[in-house]
């Protein structure tokens, strides 16, 4: 059979594990070059004995502001076929879909058909770091798998039939995963259709969607404002170190994060990372999404944000500057 619904997760052949695209764009970009791109393969055992590949789209290039065409993605390969129970496979006509379904109110209708047109909606997210255990694996709750470094893939090890696994919610800690599925929907979606999003966000509650996003000139309190603060700014390196300013102030006060080079040197991901922050030059403008604490500086210059962890950071990179402006 043909799958038809969209993607979310695949199994990656190198790494021998499940994952979402942007746990693989991470680790693409973590190796050191020259890559060679990875082979996936559908998440359904079954699936992968009949040698059903899955492609993974634009993993290959850092987190920008791009059309949705051009966003990372897994896609099915037309050739080939996947076992009945698949994931993947929606056994109900186009037409039933978009049916309400019996006891959904309208409201529920609306949600439902807006997730639907989403390469990858996130349910539920877990903002909390998990701790290592003796292995060295990060383990979260709930059956929600977590990466080595901590992020979350969404995936979930039960004994569920496929059917339940189909209606089963997606749940992430992986920041980067958030915000991709963030944009995508804002991009998307009708305004309207974006602002039926909810997020069931754990140990807080379900809000909607773009009220968990807020612009660090709306930020409430110093402190932990319980929510993604965002906005552009730039980076300037320091050695293996980098710090990013923010565009715009909080209280007419300038907002800068710092990472100092040891911060940098414990981080799994930290080829990525310097990626990230070497084509920062390239651009013209940089955006931070970040889970992290606001305090004053110390020494009176400003806010300071501040991340106990790099996974509570997400950078998605401007348009590339005009020839005039690299100059």
């Amino acid at each position: 059979m043909k799958t038809n619904k969209r993607i979310t997760r695949a199994y990656c052949v190198e790494l021998d594990r499940e994952m979402s695209i942007v746990a693989a764009r991470r680790e693409y970009l973590s190796l050191e070059p020259p890559r060679e791109r990875f082979t996936f393969l559908c998440t359904n055992e079954e699936c992968r004995e009949l040698k059903a590949k899955i492609t993974g789209v634009n993993y290959d290039v850092n987190p920008q502001e791009t059309t949705q065409l051009q966003t990372a993605h897994f896609r099915a390969n037309p050739k080939d076929e996947h076992c009945s129970d698949c994931e993947w496979i929606e056994h109900d006509s186009s037409s039933d879909q978009d049916k309400s379904r019996p006891g959904e109110t309208e409201e529920q209708a609306a949600l439902r058909k807006a997730k639907r047109k989403l390469d990858d909606y996130i349910d539920i997210f877990d903002p909390s770091l998990k701790e290592k255990t003796r292995g060295g694996e990060h383990r979260g709750s709930g059956g929600d798998e977590i990466d080595g470094d901590g992020h979350g893939t969404g995936v979930r090890r039960t004994n569920a039939e496929p059917s339940d696994r189909r209606r089963a919610p997606t749940k992430t800690t992986d920041l980067e995963r958030l915000v991709e599925s963030y944009r995508t929907a804002k991009a998307e979606l009708s305004k309207d259709q974006f602002n039926l999003l909810t997020l069931q966000v754990s140990g807080y509650g379900v809000v909607p969607l773009r009220s968990y996003f807020r612009h660090i000139g709306a930020a409430t309190s110093l402190g932990d404002n319980g929510c993604v603060l965002f906005g552009g700014g730039t980076i300037k390196r320091y050695g293996e170190g980098f710090s990013f300013t923010f565009y715009d102030t909080l209280a007419d006060q300038r907002v800068s994060l710092y990472v100092p080079a040891k911060q940098m040197s414990t981080y799994r991901y930290r080829r990525y990372l310097k990626e990230l922050v070497i084509q920062a030059d390239e651009v013209r403008y940089v955006t931070l999404y970040s889970l992290g604490l606001l305090e004053e500086n110390p020494k009176g210059k400003g806010i300071d944000l501040k991340v106990k962890d790099l996974r509570q950071i997400a950078f998605v990179l401007g348009p590339a500057k005009s020839p005039a402006e690299s100059t």
